[in-house]
């Protein structure tokens, strides 16, 4: 044996060999196929796709302009055919993810900005009662207490109704679950 042959072990792919080396010897792989660009394509919505789901626009946008509309509808329409992309699933997984510290206005802004249809939208947030957000705001307030107790009762007021609207609670609500956590007015 010389290093070169490989008894027993064959390669079913590439060009066959040159002339004048030993039959069982390994095959050059094909050409780059970096030419083909659904192969591409595939590759970069695969790298895409294994760090976290996507949706539809998202990796639309991801994939960018290098590719012409034609592949890119080849390629999302094969991953959505695989389930691989999934714009219900992926919006059900981003609410279920971030129900616990954002309210439903950010969590909707935010799916509709990943291009999430309306419809999609409300069935998964509907999902999520409002008792439930009133409990999760009293929680986010009762966390921000602890960082605000220092300070005189308006502004531990002010800050928590800022942090509880800058999540995306509905202003009625992030006041209801402010005043609940602190102590009533004329209070000493």
């Amino acid at each position: 044996m010389d290093g070169r042959t490989f008894p027993g072990l064959t390669f079913e792919w590439g060009e066959a060999p040159e002339e004048g080396t030993p039959s069982d010897a390994p095959r050059r792989p094909p050409e780059s196929q970096e030419d083909d660009p659904y192969r591409e394509a595939m590759g970069k919505a695969g790298r895409i796709l294994a760090r976290r789901a996507h949706s539809e626009q998202e990796l639309r946008d991801k994939l960018g302009t290098r590719l012409n509309d034609a592949v890119g509808d080849v390629v999302v329409a094969r991953l959505q055919q695989l389930g691989l992309v999934d714009d219900a699933a992926f919006a059900r997984q981003w609410v279920e993810e971030r129900a616990a510290r954002k309210g439903r206005g950010v969590l909707a802004a935010e799916l509709e900005a990943k291009g999430i249809d309306t419809e999609v939208i409300e069935g998964i947030l509907s999902r999520f009662p409002e008792e439930h957000e009133e409990a999760r705001a009293r929680e986010l307030a009762v966390k921000h207490l602890d960082k605000v107790a220092g300070k005189p009762l308006p502004r531990q007021a002010a800050s928590i109704l800022q942090m509880l609207l800058r999540r995306g609670f509905e202003p009625e609500l992030a006041e209801a679950a402010t005043q609940a956590v602190l102590p009533p007015k004329g209070w000493d």
